[in-house]
């Protein structure tokens, strides 16, 4: 299965795995499993690192794409579709990085591992 971490479950699994729910963990160290980390998530941990919101071990230069690698997690690009989409989504979710994956899950027909109860209102399969 695809599975689009969420960027709060990716950090989780980072630095706070008892904060992951036991499928998520399942989930996250299945074999059978394809993880992604999208390009908004990446954006999002930078700026909130760059504003004091975040706390990492490392720079987010560094952390991610050692971690990403470690961790064989492939990168989610954003393309025009995706932005198009998130742009076209109702409100239910105002948050503009969740908007993105949630625009990024329907269109490549991907899961998201997320906890985050706002995705709901939307056409997503969520595993949490």
């Amino acid at each position: 299965m695809r599975l689009l971490l969420d960027t709060h479950c990716w950090l989780w699994w980072l630095v706070e795995p008892e904060k992951l729910s036991q499928t998520a963990l399942d989930e996250i160290m299945g074999f059978n499993n394809e993880l992604l980390l999208s390009v908004a998530s990446i954006w999002e941990i930078g700026i909130k690192y760059k504003i004091n919101k975040l706390k990492l071990p490392q720079t987010p230069e560094i952390l991610i794409p050692q971690q990403m690698q470690m961790d064989d997690i492939e990168t989610l690009s954003i393309k025009v579709s995706h932005a198009l989409k998130a742009a076209a989504l109702p409100l239910h979710h105002k948050d503009p990085f969740d908007r993105m994956l949630i625009a990024q899950t329907q269109l490549e027909k991907i899961v998201i591992l997320t906890n985050d109860i706002a995705f709901a209102y939307y056409d997503v399969e969520t595993l949490w």
